[in-house]
């Protein structure tokens, strides 16, 4: 309550105040806190001037897809991006005049042993929508024909198919497909429709798909990863070494 001090020591309450009840100022004082921090609130939110906020900001071609928004583990733990830009996508692959369409993860390139058998994982939570459990190799004459068609004219989808080998195929929730090729097995019990979660093996490292698995050898083994946020287009499409490297450092997250 607002009192003055008198000359005598005595407190005198202005006139205009002595008809007042002790709860009228504490109303009043609420009032004017509510108005305070209403201006505060007011004040922080963004305005035209702090610059564009929507997606149409940023970079699209090195942005993820929803679908990959909490991040990619590496499909062999431990691993990191290859050294060797060729073993990343969007490299030229001349014998066949295309482009690689995704990740090759080799023995001292990726930062962990990579080796016949190395177990690899999934990299997010999805559904298995292909799993090679019967896959046989070709034989060395047609294999031969397959290079030869594929020098000539390049590859087409089909014959894509056959150079990746053995695969496992995730499609995650919004879509995006992640394929797994050069398998040499397909773990246990993955299979078509089975749900899996991130970190979960699913198979094994191997060469298969390659001349090495056509000759009946086990050596050269590598993880050919492919990230396909759209049926036509493939993380890394027509981007160079260095924005696929930008991109990928966000996309994995681990571990």
């Amino acid at each position: 309550m607002l009192d003055f001090p008198s000359m005598s020591g005595r407190r005198l309450v202005p006139s205009s105040l002595r008809g007042l009840r002790p709860g009228w100022y504490v109303l009043a004082a609420l009032t004017v806190y509510a108005l305070v921090v209403t201006g505060l609130l007011l004040a922080r939110r963004p305005t035209a001037a702090a610059g564009p906020t929507t997606p149409a900001a940023v970079d699209d071609r090195t942005a993820p897809s929803a679908a990959l928004a909490s991040g990619l583990w590496f499909p062999i733990p431990g691993a990191r991006l290859p050294v060797q830009d060729d073993h990343l996508p969007g490299a030229p692959r001349a014998y066949r005049h295309g482009v690689s369409q995704g990740f090759d993860f080799f023995d001292q390139d990726a930062g962990v042993p990579v080796t016949a058998g190395t177990p690899v994982v999934a990299a997010q939570s999805g559904q298995v929508v292909r799993a090679d459990v019967a896959y046989t190799e070709i034989d060395p004459r047609a294999w031969e024909v397959l290079l030869a068609d594929v020098g000539e004219a390049g590859a087409d989808e089909g014959q894509l198919d056959q150079l990746r080998g053995r695969q496992v195929w995730l499609r995650l929730a919004d879509g995006t497909v992640l394929r797994y090729g050069h398998l040499a097995a397909v773990r246990d019990g993955i299979r078509t429709g089975v749900n899996v979660y991130r970190g979960q093996v699913i198979g094994f490292v191997g060469n298969s798909g390659t001349d090495v698995a056509v000759a009946g050898r086990t050596d050269q083994a590598r993880l050919r990863f492919e990230i396909w946020p759209a049926p036509d287009e493939f993380f890394g499409a027509g981007m160079d070494a260095e924005a696929v490297r930008i991109a990928a450092a966000s996309l994995f997250v681990g571990p």
